[in-house]
């Protein structure tokens, strides 16, 4: 089996420095790639402020912080960022062709040996593979918001997955003091996702026809179901767009797997995201 010791992460946002962050901070070497070294400049600054409050708390030394840093690369260039890597994690924008376009251009960089894994929250790892040579050794690894911070781990294999590759991303998994849950079958939405979305919707219908209201849903989620925030609240976190972008991606792919409810759309359509507009379903 590979044995993982460097990781490319194609993707400078939230999720993408998010993984590099963590996997830095695992021993691994680290190569982060995006289109423009703007993004990148940003990435590593938004690491850099991460790992300081981290040494602010006692959590890492200062010197652990430059360690750390020392094993972060980056780069605009596809063909610099596969070179010596023995895992490439892809945390693009969740559009099925631009990661199959990606994965396309990957195969003919990358050694054979690589393996390859996306962060997507929803799109199929079966249909991203077949972009590339290497189905056996393609799978979903999927970290949630923050990664930093988020013990849970989602790991998917597609229909070719080797078993070693599974074993592989586990083990990878694992080395970030992660929890992985394995998805044995890759079904729309994966695990989390094929519960939570389908969530946000119910409790959409249940404001939207009068039942309740948006409070005594949240306090619901809250204080009788013991989730962390409202459903509400975590659909304003994880932002309405990408709520119902994945909430096409999975009626594309399964028509029962939940009832869309008309508000998230009106939202959607507004601009109203959540979180990161100042404006969502709050």
């Amino acid at each position: 089996m590979v044995r993982i010791k460097k990781v490319s992460v194609l993707g400078s946002g939230v999720m993408g420095h998010g993984i590099a962050q963590i996997s830095a901070m695992a021993g691994y070497h680290v190569t982060i790639r995006d289109i423009d070294q703007a993004f990148l400049d940003k990435a590593m600054d938004k690491i850099k402020w991460s790992l300081s409050k981290m040494v602010e708390k006692g959590k890492i030394a200062s010197s652990d912080m430059q360690s750390i840093l020392s094993r972060i690369t980056t780069t605009v260039s596809l063909k610099d960022a596969v070179v010596d890597a023995d895992l490439i994690i892809e945390a693009i924008p969740e559009d099925m062709r631009l990661k199959k376009d990606t994965f396309s251009e990957l195969d003919r960089l990358a050694d054979p040996r690589t393996i390859f894994a996306s962060n997507t929250s929803t799109l199929p790892i079966t249909e991203i593979a077949t972009a590339t040579s290497r189905e056996d050794r393609f799978i979903g690894i999927h970290f949630f918001n923050p990664p930093q911070l988020m013990q849970l781990v989602e790991v998917i294999p597609g229909a070719k997955t080797s078993k070693d590759t599974v074993s592989i991303a586990l083990e990878y998994v694992k080395s970030l003091s992660k929890e992985p849950i394995l998805c044995r079958k890759d079904v729309a939405g994966f695990i989390v996702n094929r519960i939570f979305i389908p969530l946000v919707h119910e409790a959409a219908w249940e404001m939207l026809e009068d039942k309740a209201s948006m409070r005594a849903i949240d306090a619901a989620f809250k204080f009788k179901l013991g989730f962390p925030m409202g459903i509400f609240e975590l659909a304003d976190y994880t932002g309405l767009d990408v709520i119902y972008k994945a909430s096409k991606e999975m009626l594309a792919r399964d028509s029962k797997v939940l009832n869309p409810c008309p508000l998230i759309e009106d939202l959607y359509s507004k601009g109203f995201y959540g979180q990161k507009t100042g404006k969502g379903v709050l």
